[in-house]
């Protein structure tokens, strides 16, 4: 059986934080649904165009991709390591006010 992928709106409000780790630095920005689920992350470093950015942006349109097919953030943070993580982590804890 296959979960249906849940669509965010077009535009939408987010929130964001920076963070280092490993001595590199990056943005982490997160949306979420109206419910308060999150939806979606991005991750960006200061090291545009290099294998670390490429790293940062496609673990996060996975962890994104998984979010929108309902797989609870508990069970990514529980799968991978790395900013990726520490991204989840912080976003999982953020108190949504709609």
């Amino acid at each position: 059986m296959r979960a249906a992928r849940q669509h965010l709106p077009n535009r939408r409000h987010s929130i964001a934080f920076t963070f280092e780790f490993e001595s590199h630095r990056y943005r982490a920005t997160a949306s979420y649904f109206d419910d308060g689920r999150l939806a979606e992350i991005f991750l960006d470093t200061d090291k545009a165009g290099t294998p670390l950015q490429l790293n940062a942006e496609t673990a996060a349109i996975l962890a994104s991709l998984c979010l929108q097919h309902g797989v609870d953030p508990e069970t990514i943070k529980h799968s991978v390591n790395g900013p990726i993580a520490v991204a989840l982590d912080h976003f999982t804890r953020v108190e949504v006010i709609s």
